[in-house]
């Protein structure tokens, strides 16, 4: 690693949560005030930090289930089907099976995570497996390793990161409305 950056097992930095989903078999478990994460959110949610999904669930769901309201920050990973998008809480939320959750503790920046495990995307698919659908099992994600500097780094590369691809989206706004000046 680079100097100043070590090796850790996530779990030492980040609370590992999973995700579940109430049964459908009870209407009245859906339909509330509590975002609820599931497959068809997080392709666009992806790199974004989430504070609406496609449904939502409400005290009693997470009452008579196991899934569990998770703090704003915490960093969303698709373990299924759609292996390794990533995205961030922006308010308290529950997530589906479908998800692994990470809670990050005072030495990890949620930011800097989610960036990780975008950068590691190609990687993480490798360790799925499946007949049907593609997982990464909770034991392979438990035992996850990162490469990370002290926090202050971590911010200052969160910066420099949302800076740089702030002004790629400004360039391809542009280049989009350019196109469609040239094609009338």
């Amino acid at each position: 690693p680079p100097p100043g950056w070590r090796w850790l097992r996530l779990t030492e930095l980040a609370r590992l949560e999973s995700g579940h989903t109430p049964s459908r078999n009870h209407p009245e478990w859906w339909g509330g005030d509590i975002p609820w994460i599931a497959l068809p959110d997080i392709r666009a949610l992806d790199g974004h930090v989430a504070v609406e999904t496609k449904e939502c669930t409400n005290d009693l769901g997470i009452a008579n289930s196991a899934a569990r309201v998770l703090p704003k920050g915490t960093v969303v990973l698709s373990r299924t089907a759609s292996v390794g998008f990533v995205t961030i809480m922006g308010r308290p939320m529950a997530t589906s099976q479908d998800f692994v959750n990470w809670v990050c503790g005072p030495l990890l920046d949620p930011h800097f995570l989610a960036y990780l495990l975008r950068a590691s995307r190609r990687y993480i698919r490798t360790l799925s497996d499946g007949a049907v659908h593609q997982t990464v099992y909770m034991p392979t994600v438990a035992a996850f390793r990162v490469c990370i500097p002290d926090i202050a780094e971590q911010r200052s590369i969160v910066e420099r990161l949302h800076m740089q691809l702030t002004e790629v989206e400004r360039a391809r706004v542009g280049l989009e409305g350019q196109a469609v000046a040239l094609s009338k």
